[in-house]
């Protein structure tokens, strides 16, 4: 028993040995750890150290006890001031891991946290939004159609489209460039963001198009919202080297009436689209109605 009592504390020493080599291989072969992983590291060595101390020091003493070591060793180790010095030790590393881990590593963890999540929030934003307009790009737009079309057609409810175009865009960028065309596309989707409910879709689907969901609308109601936004966007005055550009819009409706999927929804509000295009331009044109104009024409 004397001999296990004597010889316990050896094993020990090794582990934490073990443990502080680990801790000084890792620390050499990234040096450049960073933030709470480098403190994380300097607070494991700290008490690694502190036991590897303190179980050397009783190591030492109880071994001289049992005769393993000079009985000189007992007589040192043994005084007051150096046989509590393991003690004090142990005190001093304890405050000061305590106040690393609350006062530095906690806060800088949760900072760490915080920008991790921001720059997620931020790299799914750019996933998923226009760069210019905040608006849902085609992908997300598209996707969200396709839950919401599916939901309105399990529950029966109504959904109306609006496509809409910007009227001669390519000839505003032409005569006042490109800037001043990204102005009126930002003014444009201000308007529409202002003017929809928070629980419709609203997208940029091309350079000039953009494209708005209407969960719960029946296509009657989506033609007074579409004259609604033609008639806003019709006042947009954009400034462009001491002039004022003019801006219209030409917008598309479809109700789901007689079609399969979104993406027929889709492709009937940009007939309809193109059919306030032909027809003039600046105005609204409803999906069965350019069917119906199409027939003729055929």
């Amino acid at each position: 028993m004397k001999l296990v009592a004597a010889l316990v504390y050896w094993p020990i020493v090794t582990i934490w040995l073990v443990v502080l080599s680990t801790i000084v291989f890792f620390y050499i072969r990234d040096p450049r750890a960073f933030g709470t992983t480098r403190l994380l590291l300097a607070v494991l060595a700290i008490d690694t150290v502190r036991n590897i101390v303190e179980n050397i020091h009783f190591g030492l003493y109880f071994g001289g006890q049992y005769g393993f070591f000079s009985q000189t060793m007992v007589t040192v180790l043994g005084r007051p001031d150096l046989f509590i010095l393991p003690k004090l030790l142990n005190v001093l590393s304890g405050c000061t891991v305590l106040t690393l881990l609350l006062w530095v590593w906690l806060p800088g963890a949760v900072r760490e946290r915080q920008k991790a999540e921001q720059t997620a929030d931020s790299l799914r934003e750019k996933a998923t939004h226009d760069a210019l307009t905040g608006l849902f790009n085609r992908g997300q737009f598209l996707a969200l159609g396709e839950a919401e079309w599916a939901r309105a057609r399990r529950y029966r409810r109504p959904i109306s489209m609006l496509m809409l175009d910007i009227d001669l865009f390519k000839s505003i960028n032409d005569t006042h460039g490109h800037d001043i065309g990204d102005r009126v596309i930002e003014q444009i989707a201000a308007i529409f963001v202002d003017r929809v409910r928070g629980t419709d879709i609203a997208g940029r689907l091309g350079g000039e198009e953009f494209g708005i969901l209407l969960p719960e609308t029946p296509p009657d109601a989506a033609v007074i919202l579409a004259e609604r936004l033609r008639l806003a966007v019709h006042d947009v005055r954009v400034a462009a080297q001491g002039k004022l550009v003019r801006v219209s819009v030409s917008i598309g409706v479809a109700g789901p009436d007689g079609l399969e999927n979104f993406a027929a929804l889709v492709k009937a509000a940009d007939i309809a689209l193109y059919e306030a295009k032909r027809s003039g331009r600046n105005r609204v044109c409803r999906s069965d109605r350019a069917v119906a104009r199409q027939g003729e024409n055929a």
